[in-house]
């Protein structure tokens, strides 16, 4: 029996194939576990969508919505927000748990230094590889 050529490729590989073919800037963040709760790391705030209340802008909903249409389903949604220190939530005791998430927002704050934008919030999928992958992020216009 003949290999399917794209039974191999990973949830994060069509993601990102996705994003290529609609001329979308998906990026590859890492991997890093699911978080069950919100979670500051330095200076943003991982939030899982579904306790996030910050409103979707009409092109990312559409962005999700191709998503799911061309077969991805990700395990997780996560909303990162820019969060300054003045914000300081209780600083959580153990580091380790931190680890994993200090790597991949390395990236995300290296990546949004390079392109200079002020974004807030940043919404990443997270596939069933554990890869996070940015899907979109837009300037929150809700009065702050």
């Amino acid at each position: 029996a003949r290999m399917n050529p794209n039974a191999l490729a990973t949830q994060t590989q069509l993601l990102l194939d996705i994003g290529e073919r609609f001329q979308w800037d998906f990026v590859r963040l890492g991997r890093a576990p699911v978080p069950a709760q919100p979670l500051r790391v330095g200076e943003w705030l991982i939030v899982p969508a579904s306790q996030d209340s910050s409103p979707i802008p009409k092109q990312t909903m559409r962005r999700i919505q191709t998503i799911y249409r061309e077969g991805i389903c990700p395990l997780s949604w996560v909303v990162v927000h820019e969060a300054p220190s003045q914000l300081r939530a209780p600083v959580e005791t153990r580091r380790s748990h931190f680890l994993p998430y200090l790597a991949l927002l390395g990236v995300l704050g290296f990546w949004l230094a390079s392109t200079l934008a002020i974004v807030d919030p940043i919404l990443i999928a997270i596939t069933p590889e554990l890869e996070w992958v940015e899907i979109d992020r837009w300037v929150d216009q809700g009065g702050g």
